[in-house]
């Protein structure tokens, strides 16, 4: 799963809709203070939102505890009569993804209900309105609106005095509460000519080429459906609005008055309206994530009413379930991390948090197994690669006093006796013929230095290095989520600069990654992988890395607010747009 875009409308800096275009490795570049940061802290405050209802914070979780100041230092230039909106697109990939689904898969034949799933959505598009409550005096989602698949599925909302979230406006033609035949069992209908019920109008007219206005549009007004609908073909249940029509305008609807019902009349058709039983999940527009939504829906068969409520739960609250997921396996490491002293002791429970300011990296490493391990010791150790005269250095617990360098096979081979309980012959020079038993299974790590063959302490190390050593522990330990890092480059040589821009794309596991940078080398690197791509010159054994893999994000100022642009990469490495004045211009102008 990754997510796509990211759209900021009123957020800080960001005055008008600006969008920001997101790969598997995604590089923000401009001068300081426009807004690149702004990115991370979008991200976190979405987070924050979902996981805790928390739409009016003073610090962000995920950037640490980061001061923020509350709604009104995150909405743009101030004003509290403006609305903050925010929209999130993502990609499930091989994700499977959250569903509530637990009746409908079972009970869909038998009742002739339709047999797809919200759930089963491949992209989504999640857009929050966050709007100022003055009479509660906090801030709160006033919109909820969702798309699944690029087309429009659900909206929800809230008013200010934030009494219950209301589903206010269904897709019911979406495809994925159509059966899965619907479009054969409506040229069936058709072709028999017959008189067609007004429940399902709205299908065949959406068929036939007519636009549905909004909900808003019908309140005012608008004509729905046209005058010319007055006939059409009659045909079975193909959809979620012929059967929930039916089910809700019978006499199985138990709503104790017109007030309480769903539906609303506008005189010619009904429109569903139905408010959460329970509060939400304190934000406003949203249901509790992790729970199945609970509605005024009240219908005499249990069934089908658990499946109703299991087919909205999918729709409004998996997509939020499955952005959360994403999230809190998503780290930020800040600008500046924090190098351990003699006096650190491992926290064996690192949180989220922790890895802004580097030290959930040096926590990470103290449990991290074998394979980790070796993958970070050969990704700052070997030449082709980091090369930052450092490695690491193991020892077995209870049974060494002495930290050893072992290389990549010598360690395999070794673990491997040693945790099956051989006698077996060390590749640890010196140490000979050892007995190992499951007691004795644990190592211990140093950092090595692999000149003058010590084991060392990290603030024994060079800034740069200790600097760097959270992106690496970061990108070796994760396979899902966001790695986002805030200059990676400080205090690294060049050389090494240039080599980070392998890290991003050579991975086995591969994250996302999300990097704020000054670094013209790092790009430099990138562009060069897909110029050898391009051309069938990569070294033996580096992955392929295509334009579309990259996305460069430029950053400027302006006196509508901050604007930015994707620019495109060719195939052959080079950008088919200019850069913008004031980054790469200074290195011309200082040569020639």
């Amino acid at each position: 799963m990754r997510i796509t875009e990211l759209a900021l409308t009123n957020f800080k800096s960001f005055k008008q809709t600006q969008i920001i275009q997101f790969a598997p490795v995604t590089l923000l570049f401009g001068p300081n203070s426009v807004g690149k940061s702004t990115v991370l802290m979008a991200l976190a405050y979405v987070q924050q939102i979902l996981q805790k209802g928390q739409c009016n914070p003073q610090r962000l979780d995920m950037l640490g505890g980061k001061f923020v100041g509350g709604f009104k230092n995150l909405i743009h230039g101030r004003d509290l009569n403006s609305s903050i909106t925010i929209a999130v697109s993502f990609d499930k990939g091989n994700y499977v993804g959250a569903t509530y689904n637990k009746l409908l898969d079972l009970l869909s034949y038998e009742k002739d209900f339709f047999h797809n799933s919200p759930s089963e959505f491949q992209t989504a598009k999640i857009e929050f309105e966050i709007s100022w409550s003055k009479a509660l005096k906090t801030a709160y989602v006033s919109n909820y609106e969702l798309w699944l698949d690029d087309e429009f599925a659900a909206a929800m909302s809230s008013d200010s005095g934030l009494k219950q979230p209301i589903i206010e406006n269904i897709n019911y033609l979406h495809p994925l509460l159509l059966q899965h035949n619907h479009e054969e069992r409506l040229e069936d209908c058709f072709d028999d000519g017959f008189m067609m019920h007004e429940a399902f109008e709205e299908e065949v007219l959406f068929l036939k080429g007519y636009e549905k206005p909004t909900l808003r549009e019908i309140t005012k007004g608008a004509d729905w459906p046209p005058e010319e609908s007055d006939s059409w073909p009659d045909f079975n249940k193909t959809s979620f609005v012929s059967q929930l029509h039916e089910l809700l305008t019978d006499s199985r609807l138990t709503a104790s008055n017109q007030e309480d019902n769903p539906l609303l009349d506008n005189g010619k058709n009904y429109y569903f309206h139905v408010p959460l039983s329970y509060q939400g999940n304190g934000a406003g527009a949203l249901p509790t994530l992790g729970k199945r939504v609970e509605t005024s829906l009240s219908i005499d068969d249990g069934a089908y009413n658990n499946m109703i409520h299991e087919i909205l739960s999918d729709l409004v609250t998996a997509p939020l379930d499955d952005l959360l997921a994403f999230l809190l396996d998503s780290l930020s490491i800040g600008p500046l991390r924090n190098i351990p002293d003699a006096t650190y002791q491992p926290n064996p429970y690192p949180q989220q948090a922790d890895w802004h300011n580097g030290m959930a990296a040096w926590d990470q490493l103290a449990e991290a197994d074998i394979s980790i391990l070796r993958d970070i010791d050969s990704w700052i150790s070997d030449e082709d690669k980091l090369a930052l005269g450092y490695g690491i250095a193991l020892k077995v617990k209870k049974q060494f006093a002495e930290f050893k360098k072992i290389s990549a096979i010598e360690l395999v081979e070794y673990v491997e006796r040693q945790l099956s309980g051989m006698i077996a012959q060390s590749a640890i020079d010196g140490i000979g013929q050892v007995e190992f038993d499951e007691q004795n299974t644990t190592f211990e790590y140093a950092l090595w230095d692999t000149r003058n063959h010590l084991d060392v302490m990290p603030s024994d190390i060079g800034v740069g290095v200790s600097q760097l050593m959270p992106l690496v522990v970061a990108a070796l330990s994760r396979d899902n989520g966001l790695v986002s890092i805030e200059q990676p480059e400080l205090h690294v040589h060049p050389r090494v600069q240039v080599a980070t821009g392998d890290l991003f794309t050579q991975l086995k596991s591969k994250p996302n990654f999300l990097i704020e940078t000054h670094s013209e080398h790092i790009i430099l690197r990138l562009l060069r992988r897909i110029r050898e791509t391009s051309e069938n010159e990569l070294p033996e054994g580096f992955c392929e890395v295509k334009a579309d893999d990259i996305s460069v994000v430029c950053f400027q100022t302006s006196d509508e607010g901050i604007t930015t642009k994707r620019l495109r990469i060719t195939d052959d490495g080079d950008f088919e747009d200019r850069w913008p004045g004031g980054f790469f211009d200074e290195r011309d102008d200082e040569l020639f």
